[in-house]
Formats: C-alpha cells, structure tokens, sequence
C-alpha cells in the first residue's frame, strides 16, 4: 500500500492547481482562501506564500521568459489572468491582467470564476470557469467554459500585456471545468458535473480539438473526478473530491488501475514533484470535508506520496511549456 504523509498542514479552504518546477520548489492555491501557496520540495518546508488580496485564484501556472521579465506565476484570479512577481526582498506583487473572461460569457444572476488550468505542450494557457453557485443551482449547471489563453494572432499596435495575447473559447456548456492534461497527441479533460474523464484528439500546432469521446466514468456516489495529471507512461492520475482518493487510470482500457486513500475526504487535485518528479503531491480542501460532515484533522493539508515506480520525465513540466509560451 502507498505512503501517505502531511507535507504541509496549511488547512486549505480549497487547495488545487499544484504545479512543479525544474528546481524542485512547488506552487498551489487555496481558491477561497485567496492565497498561493510555495512549498520547496528539497528543503521539506514552505516558501514564498503570496496573498492574491481578497481575490479567489483557480489556478497558477510557472513563467520564466524574457518577454516578461521577473515574471513568476501566472495566476486565474476571478476573472481575469495575471502575472505574479516574487522581488528579491520577498514582497511579491500581481500585475494588471493579460486576459480576462468576456462580459458576454458572464451572467448578472451569477458569479463566476476561473477554476483549474493548465499548459499544453505548445505553451499556451488553457483554464476553464464555472459558476460558484453550479453545485447547488441547476440554472447554472452548464454556465462555464473552456478558454484558451494565446498570443495574439492579430498584430497590435498597443505594447500592453492585454493586446498581446487573446483569450478563445473552446468548450461551453460546462459545469465545473476541472482537471487537464495532454499526451501522444490527445488532450485529456474533466467536467466534474458530468462525473466523467473525456479524452479529444488535439492539435498541437494549432491548439484545436475535435471527436470527443468518454474515457472513464466514475459513479456520483464515490465522489467527484476533479484534478489530473499524467505520468511517464501516459496512465492518468486522478484526484476524487469528496471520495478521499487518487485513482491511476489507463486511457486504453479505461479501466482503474491503482487507488490510493487519503486521510481526509476533500482530495483536490495532485502533480509529479520533487527533484526528480518521483514523488505525488496531493492538494485537499476543509470546504469538501464540511460538505461530508467530516472533521478529519488533516483536512486542508498538502499531502506527499513516493512513487519512484512512475516517474515522470522533467521534460514535460509545466515550467518547459511555459518558457515556449511567452518567448
């Protein structure tokens, strides 16, 4: 049976989006409790946390290029994509938006936000939205959408950040856009609504996506598909909110290949991390364990798990696809 133990016992309203970088340090989020979350997997302790001031963030990604200087993260806040900074000093500061979800996509009986995000392996930023109400209220069950956030493919004559790239929609009618991932030419993707794992064939050049299929379905009363990643073998690694597990899922059989407990419910989301991206870090939420009327004392914590026997090559971090992206 895998090992499972508290990495960091930050009591995350909503943890997710845990992503890797090549030096071992690692970011997540906590989306109600408006914080980025660092953590430095070599020195085993937290790092450089980021308040996003009041603001619920969905996700962030890595940025290292020098399009945009001391640029660090880009983070979903709301509705809007913005660069975060870390200075030297330590004080860290969010920069005016570069994208941000079109007025017509948006409802005044509603509110919404970016939820989980990712980026392909041409580098750009896909990051989809969902209504805050979708669990609860029918009418806004199928409110979000899947966005890609690009360069523009018109020319500007403005020099900001914001008429330099363009945000595209390629996916509505969602409930709660969530985990993503991409390999040997498809793009794999969960609407937690539809308690199911879809799988696309995807076009890298281009960053389009067509014959959507059903990889794996996952029965309501077990939980909810929420996070993903993948590994070296293109197994698909899924985190179940409110079921307290991760699944190892081959897009072949489409069958359960591995499933591993947690000591708490609110299981969010979950990436490759480490040195060597030999370890599985798992993101959890105290808002799930309340909906499931459980008090688990490690509920909200950033959980580690070694798994030498499914490593992932450093390649295909997220850090890789990103430098691409805005270079």
């Amino acid at each position: 049976m895998a090992r499972v133990e508290m990495a960091m016992d930050c009591r995350c309203l909503t943890g997710e989006s845990p992503v890797s970088h090549a030096s071992g340090e690692m970011h997540f989020v906590d989306i109600e409790g408006c914080t980025i979350h660092g953590y430095d997997t070599i020195a085993g302790r937290p790092c450089r946390n980021l308040s996003t001031e009041g603001r619920m963030v969905g996700n962030v990604v890595p940025c290292a290029s020098p399009a945009m200087a001391n640029i660090d993260l880009l983070a979903s806040l709301q509705t809007s994509v913005v660069p975060v900074s870390f200075s030297d000093t330590n004080e860290s500061k969010v920069r005016e938006h570069i994208a941000i979800i079109p007025d017509a996509h948006l409802h005044a009986a509603h509110t919404f936000r970016f939820n989980d995000g990712k980026v392909d392996p041409c580098g750009r930023l896909w990051a989809g939205t969902m209504a805050t109400d979708a669990l609860e209220n029918p009418d806004a069950s199928k409110l979000g959408r899947l966005y890609c956030v690009q360069r523009a493919t018109t020319p500007s004559k403005h020099t900001d950040l914001a008429a330099t790239y363009e945000i595209v929609e390629k996916l509505g009618d969602i409930g709660i856009s969530n985990g993503l991932e991409w390999s040997g030419g498809h793009m794999y993707y969960i609407d937690s609504l539809k308690l199911e794992l879809s799988v696309f064939d995807f076009d890298e050049n281009e960053g389009a996506i067509c014959n959507r299929r059903r990889v794996f379905h996952f029965p309501r009363e077990g939980g909810v598909l929420d996070g993903m990643t993948v590994d070296a073998q293109g197994k698909l690694w899924v985190a179940i909110a409110l079921g307290g597990a991760i699944l190892q899922i081959d897009p072949e059989t489409q069958t359960e290949l591995l499933r591993i407990q947690l000591p708490v419910l609110g299981t969010t989301s979950l990436v490759f991390g480490g040195k060597d991206l030999s370890e599985l870090y798992v993101t959890s939420g105290t808002i799930l364990e309340d909906k499931m009327g459980s008090d688990a004392p490690q509920a909200g914590g950033f959980f580690q798990s070694p798994c030498a026997w499914s490593k992932r090559p450093l390649v295909l971090a997220g850090l890789h696809f990103v430098i691409k992206w805005f270079y």
